[in-house]
């Protein structure tokens, strides 16, 4: 299941923050995607040509080098780990400039996978980031 939404700037910072379950998950999961997200340019394997056609002499690149899904630390909001060291899969998108994010807990006690693991279809979770853009899209417009 997502346990949290992002939605960040081209400059990283968090525009939008919804939790969807009872455990807030700390804004630390996109840090750390900002952090892969600064290594490199084009966001999840696109061409580098493309993101300066799109953005001209735009100071504000598109990032290519972060996996579309992440296993990042489980850091609680007291800086503290929330689960002795757990993990969050953070899944990223980037539409328009906008990065969105969904967190989602491993599966514990999931008794189809006892080993653990995401209890939810990756695709679903791509498919409903990119739904969430698109109602951007639809209710805004589309960017200039």
């Amino acid at each position: 299941m997502i346990q949290s939404l992002f939605i960040l700037s081209p400059t990283g910072e968090v525009l939008i923050e919804r939790h969807f379950r009872s455990t807030v998950t700390s804004r630390t999961v996109c840090d750390h995607f900002w952090t892969k997200a600064s290594e490199g340019l084009n966001h999840h394997g696109g061409g580098s040509t493309a993101s300066t056609a799109i953005l001209g002499s735009n100071p504000f690149m598109l990032y290519d080098s972060v996996e579309p899904v992440m296993e990042v630390p489980d850091i609680g909001n007291d800086g503290d780990d929330a689960n002795g060291g757990g993990t969050i899969y953070l899944f990223s998108i980037l539409r328009d400039g906008l990065s969105y994010l969904a967190a989602c807990p491993p599966c514990i006690g999931n008794q189809n996978n006892p080993s653990g693991g995401l209890g939810m279809s990756p695709l679903l979770i791509t498919e409903f980031l990119h739904k969430i853009a698109d109602t951007f899209v639809i209710y805004f417009g589309d960017p200039a």
